[in-house]
C-alpha cells in the first residue's frame, strides 16, 4: 500500500494550519514523519488516513484519489481528540469497546482470551494511564487491525506517553513485517531516533518541523464526532 500526500495543505499562507507538504508512506519498515506544534500532528495523521480532505493538493492511495478506499484501509491508532481512549478506563473495557467496533464478541472471554494471547492478563484492571508505552503501542495496534479491511496504521504522538522509543519501534516493526503499512507521527527528536533504528524518513517540509505557537486552532471540519474512548478511530 502507498499513500501520497502531493502538495497537500489545510489553510493557506502564513497562517495553514498543515503548510503545503508532499511525502508518501509505503509498506516494509515504518514511515516517520517529524510534525511539530500541538495540532499537526493530529491534522496530518488525519489527512493520511483519508478522515480529512486537503483545502489544496491531495492525498493518494497507491497512486488513485479514493479517499473512501483509503479511509476503510487505514486506522488511527491512538491519535489525540479523535481516536484516544480516556486515561482512567480499565485495559478490559477499551479491549471489549475494540472488539465490538470491529465486529467481534466483546464477552469477558473473549476480552480475556486476547489479553493473555498478548501477555496483558495482568493489565486487565489497570487503567490506560498506568500501561507501559510499549505495551499499549503494540496493543492498539493489534486492536486496530482487527478491523475488516484495515492493512495500514498511523500512529501518532506516541513518544507522548514517554519510555524509550526503540522498545514501541520493534513491537511496530514486527507488525510492519506482517505486510502492515505503518506511519508514525512523531516530533523530530523522535524521528532521529527511530530513523537510526532503520525507519523511513517520511521527509516532511521545514516548515512542519517549526515550532509555531501563531498556528490557528484546529479547524471544525477536521474532527469527526465519536466516542473518545476507543483507541482507533472507527472507520465504518
Amino acid at each position: 500500500m502507498r499513500i501520497a500526500l502531493e502538495s497537500a495543505a489545510i489553510g493557506q499562507g502564513v497562517g495553514a494550519s498543515v503548510p503545503e507538504t508532499s511525502f508518501e508512506v509505503t509498506d516494509g519498515a515504518p514511515t516517520v514523519i517529524a510534525v511539530e506544534t500541538a495540532e499537526r500532528p493530529m491534522l496530518v495523521s488525519l489527512l493520511l488516513g483519508g478522515r480529512l480532505r486537503p483545502d489544496s493538493g491531495r492525498v493518494t492511495v497507491d497512486g488513485r484519489d479514493d479517499l473512501d478506499e483509503l479511509r476503510k484501509r487505514t486506522a488511527l491508532v491512538d491519535t489525540p481528540v479523535v481516536a484516544e481512549p480516556t486515561a482512567g478506563l480499565g485495559l478490559a473495557g477499551v479491549v471489549a469497546e475494540e472488539f465490538s467496533f470491529a465486529g467481534l464478541p466483546s464477552s469477558r472471554r473473549a476480552v480475556r482470551e486476547f489479553l493473555a494471547e498478548h501477555d496483558l492478563a495482568d493489565y486487565a484492571t489497570v487503567p490506560m494511564r498506568a500501561l507501559p508505552p510499549i505495551r499499549r503501542v503494540r496493543m492498539f495496534s493489534e486492536l486496530a487491525l482487527l478491523r475488516p479491511g484495515v492493512d495500514a496504521l498511523v500512529i501518532t504522538s506516541p513518544e507522548r506517553h514517554g519510555g524509550d522509543p526503540a522498545g514501541w519501534y520493534e513491537s511496530l516493526l514486527q507488525v510492519a513485517e506482517r505486510g502492515t503499512t505503518i506511519a508514525i507521527v512523531t516530533d523530530a527528536a523522535t524521528r532521529g531516533i527511530l530513523l537510526g533504528l532503520g525507519a523511513k524518513d517520511g521527509v516532511p517540509v521545514p516548515e512542519l518541523l517549526s515550532i509555531d505557537t501563531a498556528a490557528p486552532a484546529v479547524p471544525t471540519h477536521a474532527i469527526s464526532t465519536r466516542s473518545t474512548n476507543s483507541v482507533t478511530e472507527d472507520n465504518a
